[in-house]
């Protein structure tokens, strides 16, 4: 198919969630015009709220960053990671990084952040179109038609030269750029969440810091949104919450009575929403770019959450993005392949750096050298600097990674520092939480 030559905007940007807002900003910025068509009416809920201070850059850059500083929300400085039972602990302070300039960012609520961000776009002349989500992309080599379907059951088509789709995992119609995925790296894993709010918190600064509780075939989060509001997520296999019974809730009520580290936190706390589950968010498309379409964030690819780098890789993806389609666009032709495997190979290679701390999160071993107080070589500064988002690695961080690695493979078969023992959850009758602590809201089961 080709694209008629009028067309009713420069580049089509699917989604309007922080990839796709970033992007539609990054297009006017290079003088493309741009449409923005979003499914959900903004402001909606959305998860993953915890940004790294290295996105804080990209954010200047859109032009966003003044509405989300002036914003309110809280100032992040560092995360902390512990075992179940509370007895290994430690902290990532972004400000001891091989790095500069990445001491602080937010903790964002994403209803609030997300529309900040859409805002911008809208501000630089984006044409914003809600209620709206594509059902049929015909690519051509002249640019791409797209069959929108409103939530009222209007349909309608848009020609565009371009289209960023950034409309995150769901898959609202056939893609041939959405077919085939890599090999999965991490084992399937299902999150199960909600927003509490009299959890206990640590006094500032660390009170705004993201706390990681690592189970034995997962982990919990908590994330501070507000003086009352904590987001709070359980990551397990498939197999741990179908062997719970498939109640996701249950499991995690369960998961909290068995820790004495998370039952401390949860007390006095209760939900004040319904619990959510996502289920087999560890993928990444085969390709990432062709032809006129590109795949940018979590519509390209996303890893396990541990280290709150989805915002961040939306973020800077949407950027590169938009840098590769504008160098084409000006040039008047569509991508090259050479152009698509090189924008394929950065946007892996970047995320990969956060799969490689991943892969050691998950690895006995390997979680014992990350936690270990004073690590040799000063490795410490190296990761922190990875954790605040850095993951374009200078020669400093290379060769402290690449140390840190090899320390991990000795300690499976040498101990090189005290090894962690990782509490093992044992089978226990779900008896109910303290009623103050009590998740409330609606039962959520794992179809």
């Amino acid at each position: 198919m080709n694209a008629p030559r009028t067309t009713d905007a420069d580049v089509l940007v699917i989604g309007g969630g922080p990839c796709g807002s970033t992007a539609a900003a990054f297009a006017r910025q290079a003088g493309m015009s741009v449409i923005v068509v979003e499914k959900d009416a903004f402001p909606r809920f959305h998860i993953g709220e915890s940004l790294l201070p290295n996105a804080n850059a990209v954010l200047r850059r859109s032009g966003a960053w003044t509405a989300v500083a002036s914003a309110g929300f809280v100032e992040k400085r560092g995360a902390r990671f512990c075992t179940a039972d509370g007895v290994a602990h430690k902290r990532v302070d972004f400000s001891r990084g091989l790095v500069p300039g990445l001491d602080a960012t937010f903790q964002v609520e994403r209803a609030k952040f997300d529309a900040l961000l859409l805002d911008r776009a809208r501000a630089l002349g984006a044409d914003v179109r809600q209620g709206w989500k594509v059902v049929e992309l015909l690519p051509g080599n002249a640019g791409v038609e797209a069959r929108l379907e409103s939530v009222d059951g209007e349909h309608r088509t848009l020609r565009t030269a371009w289209c960023i789709d950034a409309g995150g995992r769901e898959n609202h119609y056939a893609n041939a750029l959405k077919r085939e995925t890599d090999p999965p790296r991490l084992a399937r894993r299902v999150a199960v969440y909600s927003h509490f709010e009299g959890m206990v918190r640590e006094e500032a600064p660390a009170g705004g810091d993201t706390i990681v509780v690592r189970l034995d075939d997962g982990w919990f989060w908590i994330i501070p949104l507000a003086e009352r509001k904590t987001s709070v997520g359980l990551v397990t296999t498939t197999d741990r919450l179908r062997s719970g019974g498939r109640d996701a809730e249950e499991v995690f009520r369960r998961t909290v009575e068995e820790s004495p580290y998370l039952r401390e936190r949860f007390r006095g706390a209760r939900a004040t929403m319904g619990f959510h589950v996502t289920a087999d968010y560890s993928y990444f498309r085969r390709a990432l770019a062709q032809g006129r379409c590109v795949l940018a964030g979590d519509a390209g690819g996303f890893f396990d959450p541990i280290f709150s780098s989805g915002v961040y890789m939306s973020l800077w993806g949407a950027e590169q993005a938009v840098q590769m389609v504008a160098r084409a666009h000006a040039a008047g032709r569509s991508l090259t392949a050479s152009e698509c495997a090189c924008y394929t190979r950065r946007v892996k290679r970047h995320a990969g750096v956060f799969a490689r701390l991943i892969e050691s999160f998950y690895d006995n071993a390997a979680f014992s050298v990350f936690m270990t107080p004073r690590p040799p070589f000063d490795l410490e500064r190296g990761i922190n600097s990875i954790v605040a988002g850095h993951a374009a690695l200078t020669f400093g961080q290379r060769w402290r990674l690449a140390v840190f690695e090899l320390c991990c493979r000795i300690q499976r078969h040498r101990p090189l520092v005290p090894e962690i023992r990782i509490p093992t959850r044992v089978a226990v009758s779900a008896r109910a939480l303290d009623s103050e602590a009590t998740p409330t809201g609606d039962l959520v089961t794992l179809r």
